[in-house]
């Protein structure tokens, strides 16, 4: 974990990930306690910013924004998919989830930041 997530409808959304981060093996990217039916936007960087944003921390440079990705009705949305192959090791990256909600300090709130390398 990496960066601060910043609090909203149900507290602090927490993001969390899991998988070995080899080519061709399962990944996914959990997210919980974010804003229930809301919206949130996955930031991905291939370096840190850690900058201020919206009263609170944007911990990846936003190299990919996916955006409108829907938060179920307990607050959860979980992204599954495949490590893509060829990536050297040592190679890292940064993740972190950006919710729209009324109850943040700018309107959103945020997960905290992930940092992955890999083997």
């Amino acid at each position: 974990v990496v960066g601060p997530g910043v609090a909203g409808t149900t507290g602090v959304p927490v993001l969390v990930g899991s998988g070995t981060l080899v080519g061709g093996e399962p990944l996914s990217l959990a997210l919980s306690n974010a804003k229930p039916g809301g919206s949130a936007a996955l930031i991905i960087g291939l370096s840190a910013l850690n900058a201020p944003f919206m009263g609170g921390t944007l911990v990846p440079t936003p190299n990919t924004v996916v955006a409108g990705l829907p938060i179920d009705g307990t607050g959860a949305l979980v992204i599954g998919t495949t490590m893509p192959v060829g990536i050297p090791s040592g190679a890292q990256f940064w993740v972190q989830y950006w919710i729209v909600d009324p109850a943040g300090p700018a309107g959103v709130s945020a997960s905290n930041g992930l940092r992955g390398t890999t083997p």
